[in-house]
């Protein structure tokens, strides 16, 4: 299965604290079979020009979804953009997924709600990727970053607000205050029962998100610093198959 990336389109919005349910079809993400968290190999965001390699899951890589046929991600295959097999003298690569020496990261489903912890902040850069199916009778999941109690963004997928209406709304929750809700969206890329890969880019000034290889959309930080942030969490109506820093 290959596919060639594309140049992604941006937008943002702020949301409040709830989740979602799914209609319109998106075909279905790609698992990445290459081992992230390579030294020196980040990997790249989906569309910016320049970078080396496929995007993960694209055709040529090893690993199919998992319960499918073909290893589990991680067992097969460099990191994308890394040509052949790591150079004499390079660190060794992280353990396989769903190994006791990588949590998060594959094997059985994860329980919900789950949280990634980032004791040393978030690093700019840095990308945290989510990789799940939405459940057939799903009302709403959402994602929060979070720096104590304050919700720095609460990033929150409803599938049938007011009944029907899909919207993805993005907020923060500072001192026990909501902020101003965003919920302008380019698309609303989810769907009941299908498979979903969100990463989560920390930029000085704002995150980006995209969902199943493609940029979806930006939200500004309102305060505080990437260092502040203490963990991720996930819950809703998702298994949730991983969840890691990258």
């Amino acid at each position: 299965m290959v596919r060639n990336v594309t140049n992604y389109a941006l937008d943002s919005d702020p949301s409040s604290a709830n989740t979602l349910k799914a209609d319109g079809q998106n075909p279905q993400p790609a698992w990445p079979s290459p081992q992230p968290g390579q030294p020196g190999q980040p990997g790249p965001w989906p569309g910016q020009p320049g970078q080396p390699g496929p995007w993960p899951g694209q055709p040529g890589q090893a690993g199919p979804w998992p319960g499918q046929a073909g290893p589990w991600p991680g067992q097969a295959g460099p990191w994308p953009g890394q040509p052949g097999q790591p150079e004499p003298g390079a660190p060794p690569v992280p353990a396989p997924f769903g190994s006791p020496a990588a949590p998060g990261q594959g094997g059985a489903a994860l329980q919900l709600p789950y949280e990634l912890a980032l004791p040393g902040g978030w690093e700019p850069q840095k990308m945290i990727r989510i990789m799940g199916t939405v459940k057939p009778n799903v009302d709403s999941f959402a994602i929060d970053v979070r720096s104590g109690w304050d919700i720095l963004l609460h990033f929150n997928v409803r599938f049938k607000e007011g009944g029907h209406h899909h919207v993805i709304v993005r907020n923060s929750m500072i001192n026990n205050s909501w902020g101003g809700e965003e919920r302008a969206a380019p698309r609303f890329p989810f769907k009941q029962g299908e498979q979903f890969e969100i990463l989560l880019l920390a930029e000085p000034t704002q995150y980006k998100i995209a969902v199943n290889n493609e940029h979806l959309l930006e939200f500004r930080h309102r305060y505080k610093s990437l260092k502040d942030i203490n963990k991720v969490s996930i819950h809703g109506d998702i298994t949730l198959h991983a969840m890691f820093m990258q």
